[in-house]
């Protein structure tokens, strides 16, 4: 078994999820197995940790949709062969689609939406929850603005990511040896009539600097947050987590 915290990051292969897990390796001396779609990013991530920081065999990573299940028990069994535990989930796998009114979407896209931004992450708390009892670990879930603020044709990310937060709630009521936290990691620029412009952004993971949520979101996963936080819902910059700021 190792000795090193062990973590999963999902949406791991660039943006926010890629941050969080090259300074969980580097700056909080970390393993991380990382989840998502594209083979090539993960490729460009094992490399980059190996090869520029020196870290061989500290990250590990598994190539599929958080939607499969058996993608989900690979990364959790690829974890502990690998390294004996897991101390800590980033859920940071997400879609902002569909994009319109209640009237005007369609309901196989709302479902398509809740499957991908929340469902997913039950999934993987379902099966991580029994290891992280046994390590007293954490769960940061990856939340946003929209989860207390409507906004106009932002239904289904409003209200996936709220209903995320309140999962992060309750999971912090029913497992209270987890750690569980919600952060919101930036800004939105959620303007009526400026869908083109969020989507870019969105995709691109450019609404803020990712590292500067991340070190926060690293900080909370691999170290040992005050029970304080637990179940509560932060933006990255709020003093609670000034703790957790890089100095």
């Amino acid at each position: 078994m190792s000795n090193l915290t062990t973590i999963i990051v999902t949406g791991a292969s660039r943006g926010l999820g890629r941050a969080v897990a090259l300074l969980s390796i580097k700056h909080f001396n970390s393993n991380v197995l990382a989840i998502a779609r594209s083979e090539k990013d993960l490729n460009s991530l094992k490399l980059h940790v190996e090869n520029e920081h020196g870290h061989k065999g500290r990250l590990e990573f598994v190539v599929g949709d958080v939607n499969d299940s058996s993608v989900i028990d690979t990364a959790i069994k690829q974890c502990l062969s690998s390294w004996g535990r897991l101390d800590g989930i980033v859920t940071n796998a997400g879609v902002i689609e569909p994009i319109g009114t209640i009237a005007n979407t369609k309901l196989e896209d709302w479902k398509g939406h809740f499957d991908v931004n929340f469902f997913s992450i039950i999934s993987l708390l379902q099966k991580a929850i029994p290891h992280l009892r046994e390590s007293k670990g954490r769960v940061i879930t990856i939340s946003s603005g929209a989860a207390s603020h409507a906004y106009y044709g932002w239904g289904a990310y409003c209200t996936s990511k709220a209903a995320l937060t309140s999962l992060t709630s309750n999971l912090a009521i029913e497992e209270p040896d987890i750690t569980s936290i919600a952060i919101r990691p930036g800004a939105e620029h959620m303007l009526k009539g400026d869908y083109d412009k969020f989507v870019s952004l969105y995709k691109n993971k450019n609404l803020v600097n990712p590292e500067e949520p991340a070190y926060i979101i690293a900080g909370l996963v691999t170290g040992q947050p005050s029970k304080e936080l637990n179940g509560k819902f932060y933006s990255w910059d709020d003093p609670e987590l000034a703790a957790f700021q890089k100095k």
